[in-house]
């Protein structure tokens, strides 16, 4: 039932007294969210301790995304599944491994000739020091008196002899340590890679397994889609980010700055942290640029070509290639990689895009993992109207208006008072009714609603000619209820032009019904003391022009449709939907008739 045209119809065993059943259920939700909280923390513990265990696993499992599409396609050839997978890692593992190496001989050489570029420096930075009383030379001298006072504190005439230390096996293990277990973690990564990919068809039907047969159909379903729009959109995204190195690098190449494949490398890799390692890729060449040349055009064109070059892809044809199919949050995008680089460092900067896009996708069809859909996608995480409602509770006016008017420019005027205005209200008169929100807000909600439904009737009105003329009409100097003001709304638009009174004297609303020779009236009463008075003046509608279609809205009106129609209303709108088309039916039955308005009925003093 429309609230705005009938009454409110609620569970009347609803009370503001305490419900047994409604304690218990908040027991059970509070149990659940401790559950959920003590869960969330002892996972976060495990992640960080077991951190080495962790993170190959994820490399692996990342790994096995992204060269599932390419596995797909070469399996289909001679080399079958075996040969496919050992072909696609062995590819990747070569070009892993030279590009490690040749970063590493790049670094090695970068390091050496810094130095070098030290006066270059020096000479960019040497305008701002206008004064000796600037602020670069007031540090310059602070680090030269710090520098000058520890070198009185060393002894110089102190000669010291240092003797090698002979290293036994333990030490000598120790320093190869680190580098034997980085190769077995590789190593270790590799092959669990090789077996993901090889038994993906048997791990699958083990989660199957675990979710039941009950649930056979949907959890195949979702793995299915899930796993094939994250490799789809990882594969994407590193295709993506492997052009955008070879695109700096070339650039890079042509500006002839210094070690130009290492820095396309690196702007590849930092792409994968969002938003913040476009920054840090620009800002190493930008720095080396501004030793290296004598000029400040060279280190401006670096930055210049890593803002087109990252526009070009995030801004056209990242939208374009990637779609809006795997929609995150970029707030979300921020915070877990905030998380997860301090949860597992470097590797976890990487790894935060997509991890976050694989939960994403998955609590769309996982619904234990349903959370990480609301919390990191992009989605809205409240209905439309819930969010309007939202909005309307917090008194923020200005934005409530703005989100209906989003909302009738997506769709339309009449989608927006079904979809937004009509569920808001319904919800609000439940939330009264127990007693969740005040009078207060009630009012307020239906004020600003009021105001909406005019701001969008006025937006949409058409204009007719000869124009077709509706009277809406309220009794007893009440306001017109929502249900009729959007019906008269969506009249206007149709290009009725609809003459809206509130406080006219019955004999003047009388009087003006026989000058104007209106195609219909709109009567509204909301307020049940009125409804004996809003009875009697339909009656002398009625009475006074029989063949008058007369529409009856408002609460009172609805609570009892069968004594109204009585009374003489033509028919009481229950459904805002049906209302107009309502409208139009009847309007179209009255016209074959012919219309009277001569009679003449007294009017009893009001």
């Amino acid at each position: 039932m429309d609230p705005s045209f009938g009454p409110a119809d609620l569970d009347q065993t609803l009370s503001r007294r305490t419900d047994p059943l409604v304690d218990k259920r908040l027991g059970e939700r509070r149990a659940t969210n401790a559950r959920i909280l003590t869960g969330s923390i002892l996972v976060i513990a495990i992640l960080y301790v077991a951190r080495q265990v962790f993170i190959p696993i994820a490399l692996a499992i990342l790994f096995a995304f992204l060269l599932r599409p390419i596995v797909q396609i070469l399996e289909r050839t001679f080399l079958r599944r075996t040969g496919a997978i050992a072909l696609s890692l062995g590819i990747s593992v070569a070009v892993l491994f030279l590009g490690t190496w040749s970063l590493a001989s790049q670094i090695n050489s970068l390091a050496r000739e810094v130095a070098a570029y030290s006066g270059n420096i020096e000479r960019k930075l040497s305008f701002l020091k206008r004064s000796p009383t600037g602020t670069l030379a007031l540090v310059e001298r602070t680090l030269q008196r710090v520098a000058e006072s520890t070198e009185q504190l060393e002894r110089a005439d102190l000669k010291v002899r240092v003797i090698p230390e002979r290293k036994t096996l333990g030490d000598r293990y120790e320093e190869a340590a680190p580098t034997i277990e980085y190769v077995a973690a590789a190593f270790l990564v590799v092959v669990l890679v090789f077996f993901l990919l090889k038994d993906r068809e048997a791990l699958r039907d083990k989660i199957l397994r675990l979710a039941g047969r009950a649930n056979l159909t949907v959890t195949t379903q979702a793995i299915g889609e899930a796993s094939h729009r994250i490799s789809r959109y990882l594969l994407t995204i590193a295709l993506l980010n492997i052009a955008f190195g070879l695109i700096i690098g070339m650039g890079l190449v042509l500006l002839q700055v210094p070690h130009a494949a290492l820095w396309g490398v690196l702007s590849g890799l930092l792409r994968f942290i969002p938003y913040v390692g476009v920054v840090l890729a620009a800002a190493m060449p930008t720095v080396l640029a501004l030793a290296v040349f004598p000029n400040w055009y060279e280190p401006l064109a670096v930055l210049v070509m890593f803002l087109l070059a990252d526009q070009l892809l995030a801004g056209f044809i990242e939208p374009l290639v990637v779609g809006h199919r795997v929609g995150v949050s970029p707030i979300a995008l921020l915070m877990v990689a905030i998380f997860w680089g301090w949860l597992w460092g470097p590797v976890g900067l990487l790894l935060a895009t997509p991890i976050t896009v694989c939960l994403t996708v998955s609590g769309e069809f996982i619904p234990a993992l349903r959370v990480f859909s609301i919390l990191f996608g992009t989605e809205a995480p409240l209905e439309g109207y819930l969010s309007f409602y939202n909005r309307l509770l917090l008194g923020d006016r200005a934005g409530a208006i703005a989100l209906a008017d989003r909302h009738a420019e997506a769709s339309s005027m009449e989608a927006t008072f079904s979809e937004m205005i009509v569920p808001t209200l319904t919800f609000a008169a439940e939330e009264l009714k127990r007693a969740r929100i005040t009078t207060v807000n009630d009012h307020f909600i239906k004020d600003v609603t009021r105001d909406v439904i005019a701001r969008l009737g006025d937006r949409n009105a058409a204009v007719s000619d000869p124009p077709r003329r509706v009277i809406a009409a309220s009794v007893a100097a009440e306001r017109l209820s929502l249900g009729t003001l959007m019906l008269s709304q969506l009249l206007r638009r149709e290009a009725w032009q609809v003459d809206s009174f509130t406080e006219l004297p019955v004999a003047e609303l009388l009087e003006h019904i026989r000058q104007v020779s209106p195609e219909a009236v709109l009567l509204s009463c909301s307020n049940m003391a009125h409804l004996e008075h809003g009875h009697s003046l339909l009656a002398m509608l009625a009475s006074e022009h029989p063949d008058l279609l007369i529409v009856a809205g408002g609460s009172a009106f609805s609570r009892d449709a069968a004594a109204t129609v009585n009374a003489g209303a033509t028919f009481v709108p229950a459904v805002l939907s049906e209302a107009k088309e309502e409208f139009l039916r009847q309007l179209k039955k009255s016209q074959k008739r012919p219309r009277n308005f001569s009679g003449q009925v007294r009017v009893p003093g009001v």
